[in-house]
């Protein structure tokens, strides 16, 4: 009997790690379904190149637009931008120069910088690396006026211009995300090394890493660079063009926090070696990447965090509003190595965070979300829905065809369909099924028509009521009579609708029309107060807070073909579909909760 019993116990331990060993190795087709994956997101929106390697590599291959204009693909090849993924460099490098002995991480920045303001004296090297210094002010060459762009360009004047600014709090109370940390890092890689921030990284970096296209420096085959996209369509063209002092270099802004260009295979080989100890010790890289902001998972210029309780190190990076966006993964214990790169945002969100989650649902848990089918139809046959279609309520939606580049040899056919009112904004977003989303949407676009209405009238008082604590009427006003001086009185107005973001917050869409000039403008809305969004800050401002629209309609989703007449759409942040069909050749229905929605072909002649 107990012999009995003791083989039972064996077998069923027997089963327990066979089961643990099925989680956590990838399924033998997980390539092919992460390929299904990325090929129909690709149709939804995506646009990059992904790898996932375990035991060799899972997937490589790229997805979506480099250049949508040029129809040129993206391919594993492909340069990107890699935003803050730089920090991961800069945060390496420190620790390399501490491994040696040149410097401590407990060292004040005293200790480099002469003349220091008296409140900035105490920062140390490890809370310029954990964002805890209190430094928050950071310049940004977009926006930049051309002195700054002036302090920017030498060493002295950006370290003297950015610590002339207060402190958001005192040394190590709190923790702020701040680029400007990370410039300091760079000097004093500079200084500990004796050799430029650039030139340091190759050397003692990427050389040892395998690593031959990263860097500060523009490739001679542009058909090989991905430009950035936001809100659709929207170009913000080459890294260099809108963040690079005159296209050429990028200035102390950038220098050791961001903007550098590298490749798919290039974050992997950084990966490989931070696996490894080519750059640093395993002794080094536990104290780098030890957790030193619990609530932010924050560790030394990466971040450390858990899937399912799986821990795995982490650095992901943003360009905005450029679009760029990029995160790379290393499960230690899985021996899981996963990065993203991409080159668009879509309603101010990174599209990286959807990707990469579901990346490592797929490739670790064998767990891909139910997107709808993406079926090959004849192009002919979509543009033949193209056109205008109006729901009762008068709202639109405006119907086009489009192509996708889903890693193919040719691109697929989709359906791309905007919404214009708030009837044809909730259907397409939701459904019509968040009457609470519905309601707010309804309340904001009443308050921009009195925010519009205030302006025309110069209502200081009610100004006052709309607009959120320490924005100041008076200033609204001169800019909206400044705009009103050059272009003609307001002559139209007309709220197109609100529809949400990617993050935090919705924006609300109207068209004006002034004596010489009109279009599309919007407002930023967070917990129901207007709200300047980075995303926002390159289109032109009329006033405060009201700024000229990239983009026509509130709301523009791609639409997968489940066959010549059916459609459906999933949202990749927020894991929704929607489903239209067309029928008799002038109606799109959506289909709801609560039964289906027809809208009526406009006949345009």
């Amino acid at each position: 009997m107990i012999k009995r019993l003791m083989r039972l116990i064996a077998i069923l331990f027997c089963l327990l790690v066979n089961s643990v060993t099925v989680l956590t190795q990838p399924a033998p087709d997980a390539g092919l379904a992460l390929d299904d994956y990325f090929r129909k997101a690709s149709g939804l929106g995506f646009s990059g190149a992904v790898l996932a390697a375990k035991d060799g590599t899972i997937l490589r291959k790229g997805y979506g637009w480099a250049d949508v204009r040029r129809r040129i693909p993206i391919t594993p090849d492909t340069i990107f931008d890699i935003g803050s993924g730089v920090k991961a460099f800069t945060a390496t490098a420190i620790m390399q120069l501490e491994e040696q002995g040149k410097l401590s991480t407990s060292d004040s920045i005293k200790k480099y910088f002469k003349d220091l303001p008296e409140d900035k004296a105490g920062i140390t090297i490890h809370q310029l690396l954990t964002h805890t210094s209190g430094l928050y002010f950071d310049y940004f060459y977009d926006v930049a006026t051309p002195k700054e762009r002036e302090i920017m360009r030498e060493r002295e004047t950006y370290l003297k211009g950015v610590l002339s600014y207060p402190l958001a709090f005192k040394p190590g109370e709190d923790r702020t995300y701040s680029n400007t940390g990370f410039s300091l890092l760079a000097m004093i890689i500079e200084d500990v090394s004796g050799e430029p921030y650039e030139k340091y990284v190759r050397e003692h970096l990427f050389k040892p890493a395998g690593m031959t296209e990263t860097g500060y420096y523009i490739p001679r085959d542009l058909r090989r660079v991905a430009r950035g996209y936001n809100d659709g369509d929207v170009d913000y063209g080459y890294p260099w063009e809108t963040q690079w002092e005159k296209g050429k270099r990028p200035l102390w802004d950038l220098l050791g926090n961001g903007g550098m260009l590298t490749t798919l295979d290039d974050v992997y080989k950084w990966m490989l070696a931070i696996k490894g100890e080519r750059i640093v010790s395993a002794k080094t890289k536990e104290k780098m990447f030890q957790v030193y902001h619990a609530r932010s998972g924050q560790a030394y210029g990466w971040d450390t965090w858990k899937t399912e309780g799986k821990p795995y190190v982490w650095r992901g990076g943003d360009a905005v509003p450029q679009g760029w966006n990029v995160e790379f993964r290393w499960y230690k214990d899985e021996d899981l190595i996963t990065v993203v790169l991409t080159n668009r945002r879509i309603r101010a969100g990174s599209i990286r965070r959807y990707a990469m989650n579901h990346l490592v649902d797929i490739a670790l848990f064998n767990k891909p979300p139910q997107l709808p089918a993406f079926a090959e139809v004849d192009s002919k046959k979509l543009r033949a829905l193209e056109g205008t279609y109006r729901l009762e309520t008068g709202a639109l939606f405006h119907v086009r065809a489009g192509e996708a580049a889903t890693g193919s040899a040719k691109p697929s056919p989709v359906l791309l369909i905007s919404g214009e009112g708030q009837r044809a904004i909730d259907l397409l977003f939701s459904a019509a099924t968040l009457p609470g989303l519905e309601k707010l949407s309804l309340e904001l676009n009443d308050k921009i028509a009195a925010y519009i209405e205030a302006l025309r009238k110069n209502d200081l008082a009610a100004l006052k009521g709309i607009l959120p604590a320490g924005a100041s009427p008076e200033d609204a006003v001169k800019l909206w009579n400044d705009f009103v001086r050059q272009h003609g009185a307001l002559e139209q107005t007309e709220v197109l609708g609100t529809s949400p973001l990617n993050q935090s917050g919705v924006q609300t869409f109207v068209r004006l029309k002034f004596k010489k000039t009109g279009g599309v403008y919007k407002v930023t809305w967070r917990d129901q107060k207007l709200w300047e969004q980075d995303d926002d800050r390159l289109q032109p401002r009329i006033t405060a807070f009201l700024r000229k629209s990239f983009v026509p309609f509130p709301l523009n989703l791609p639409f997968l073909p489940q066959s010549e007449t059916d459609f459906a759409t999933y949202d990749l942040f927020k894991g929704r579909t929607i489903n239209i069909s067309f029928k008799s050749g002038d109606k799109l229905v959506v289909d709801t909760k609560d039964g289906v929605v027809v809208a009526h072909k406009v006949n345009e002649k």
